[in-house]
């Protein structure tokens, strides 16, 4: 296929969209523990859909399975693993400084390791030391221009976050900036791993395209792995929760209610995990239009995307009320330089995919 970075970012855009919806529903299952919440909506974001979105999209995937390398499957179910840490304490950080800032730092961590350690180092290849050669032309500078403004502007609407925080406005009364900052810290972290789950998972998508899978969708023959392991290091946490708290009669009733509001919690449940799973529908055929030589800012773009639309729905959600001039000044700037920076990765991905048809 031809690709198409503007289409790419469209759908990046849709993907982000997705991923900062994807904690809103939440907010209508206050009665649940946030265990039995979780192990429900972990269980359609990271096991369901992404097994069957892998046999409705991906033709035969059981041989397509069986054809790929098994070390490179482990290792895309692995770090799946690792990154599930990371969705646990990205979870636990949204209760305690809320959507903006949780998304600002742990989004703005995770798009420069995800970003540019894999130029380093690849989970099939090793060392691979490819910054020199992805920035060395034109177009390449251009691309790393914008990933490095788009950082700044992740920064800026962190800051905004802080300034909010020590303004004293109208938040929660659960938020607390010493907890809620080392559980976003962390899941930057390991939520970085999860693009090297990805980058594993490379042999499944030749695979899956020798197969007679689309271009476009042939990542969705990853997600069962990568999405798997995320959701075997959740199950078991949320077990551990559930049988400490003793919540496990939620998952069959609720105090006072009738069974058709646990009807509607389930179905709350469901609802996040099919906004977590489609942003990564979206990121795959928005990556699939990014070309190969710079596809790498897929990761960089889609992050960045995120911390626009969680800081709409922190909006939203009136995490800015009665805050001063101040912190929602800096939001905007933040919020400005980030599109410039996905406006100015566009056109450094579209530079670099003339240059490769021209050569």
């Amino acid at each position: 296929m031809q690709p198409n970075p503007i289409v790419g970012v469209a759908l990046h855009g849709i993907g982000a969209f997705s991923s900062a919806s994807c904690y809103t529903p939440q907010t209508q299952t206050k009665l649940w523990s946030w265990e039995v919440y979780w192990i429900m909506t972990a269980s359609f974001a990271w096991l369901i859909l992404p097994i069957a979105g892998a046999f409705l999209t991906i033709p035969n995937y059981l041989d397509v399975v069986a054809a790929c390398p098994k070390d490179a499957i482990f290792r895309t179910l692995g770090l799946g693993i690792v990154y599930g840490v990371g969705g646990v304490t990205f979870g636990l950080g949204i209760r305690y400084i809320g959507f903006s800032l949780n998304y600002a730092i742990a989004i703005g961590i995770s798009a420069g390791l995800g970003t540019l350690l894999p130029l380093i180092w690849h989970p099939n290849n090793g060392f691979v030391w490819l910054i020199v050669d992805k920035f060395s032309n034109v177009p390449g500078r251009v691309v790393l221009a914008g990933i490095l403004i788009s950082l700044g502007g992740i920064a800026l609407c962190g800051l905004a976050g802080v300034l909010r925080e020590h303004s004293g406005g109208d938040s929660p009364s659960q938020y607390s900036f010493k907890i809620g900052v080392p559980l976003a810290v962390a899941a930057g972290i390991l939520s970085a791993v999860f693009n090297f789950s990805l980058l594993a998972g490379e042999p499944l998508e030749k695979a899956a395209v020798a197969a007679g899978a689309s271009e476009l969708l042939k990542m969705n023959a990853i997600y069962p792995f990568s999405n798997g392991g995320t959701f075997i290091t959740n199950f078991i946490w949320c077990v551990f929760l559930i049988q400490r708290n003793g919540t496990g009669s939620q998952l069959f009733r609720l105090p006072e209610k009738r069974v058709s509001t646990l009807g509607f919690y389930y179905l709350m449940a469901a609802l996040s995990g099919a906004f977590w799973y489609c942003q990564f529908f979206f990121y795959g055929m928005g990556h699939a239009n990014m070309g190969t030589r710079y596809g790498f800012t897929s990761w960089a773009l889609h992050m960045a995307m995120l911390i626009l639309f969680s800081n709409l729905y922190g909006w939203l959600f009136r995490e800015w009320e009665g805050v001063g001039t101040r912190p929602r000044r800096v939001l905007h700037l933040g919020m400005a330089v980030i599109v410039v920076a996905t406006l100015i990765i566009t056109y450094g991905n579209y530079l670099g995919e003339s240059v490769t048809a021209g050569g």
